[in-house]
């Protein structure tokens, strides 16, 4: 055995056989595409387990008692829990309407969520053209844009515009206030269009405020729901799913669990 596995590292390995307390395990028949599954598998299950660790911390209770009052519900419901946390980040009630969770649960469970997986800043960005034949010409298009910033300067968000190739300009924020980022953006663009018309300019909105980046995670949510509903539709066509080899969490207690400084320092 030493002549393919080291002590101490991690193995992917496929269960071949459960009987009497022993595990058979193969490496012989793993394919790669389904080993690359399981390890994303594995690592958002410990991701998840943390996170239901922690609320447990926080709450006072046993890890299993948090499991089989939502937890196991969660993995039925969703592809995976963690989907279902990912998706607490943006539509929580759409999670939160599936399961049964007290209001103390929800809080402790959002909050840890969010400290573990939360939401990163956003970009939003939109592309205008600017043109001026008067007099001032460039200098026109610059006080406009030096006037919109002044105009829409706060301590929320922070306004960058640039000029990518004449006659296109863009007005940028970063933000974790995916709405309000986009109303700042919408005013911007309107303040722009009256001052660039006022010296005299003309403005042509290219595109409206847009999410640099985002196309992934629309579809990662909207995979989430769609998955969510063909569990739905399945559910009434499923067989039991008793049988099978159980986790022992009996021992999870919050007396014994142990959690790093860091997560019991978050936990509190």
């Amino acid at each position: 055995m030493k002549k393919h596995l080291k002590m101490g590292a991690k193995e992917v390995m496929q269960v071949t056989n459960v009987a009497q307390g022993f595990i058979d395990l193969s490496k012989k028949t793993l394919n790669k595409a389904d080993t690359e599954v399981k390890e994303q598998m594995f690592i958002k299950s410990k991701a998840v387990n943390l996170i239901m660790k922690l609320t447990a911390f926080t709450l006072q209770v046993k890890t299993i008692d948090l499991y089989e009052a939502f937890g196991w519900d969660l993995y039925e419901k969703f592809a995976h829990a963690y989907d279902a946390f990912k998706l607490c980040l943006t539509d929580p009630e759409i999670v939160f309407d599936k399961i049964t969770i007290t209001e103390e649960q929800k809080k402790a469970l959002l909050f840890n969520i969010n400290k573990k997986i939360g939401a990163k800043p956003i970009k939003l960005r939109s592309n205008f053209n600017l043109q001026c034949y008067t007099y001032e010409g460039i200098e026109a298009i610059r006080e406009a844009l030096l006037e919109t910033k002044k105009q829409t300067q706060n301590d929320k968000f922070t306004l960058v515009f640039q000029l990518i190739a004449p006659p296109m300009y863009k007005c940028e924020v970063v933000t974790l206030d995916k709405n309000g980022g986009t109303e700042i953006i919408e005013e911007a663009v309107r303040i722009v269009q009256v001052e660039i018309k006022k010296r005299g300019g003309i403005f042509k909105l290219v595109c409206g405020p847009t999410r640099i980046g985002s196309k992934g995670d629309q579809i990662e949510r909207d995979d989430i729901i769609a998955g969510l509903n063909q569990n739905e539709d399945d559910s009434s066509g499923e067989e039991s799913n008793n049988e099978g080899i159980d986790i022992d969490l009996e021992n999870d207690d919050i007396q014994n669990e142990e959690l790093s400084e860091e997560e019991e320092k978050q936990a509190k």
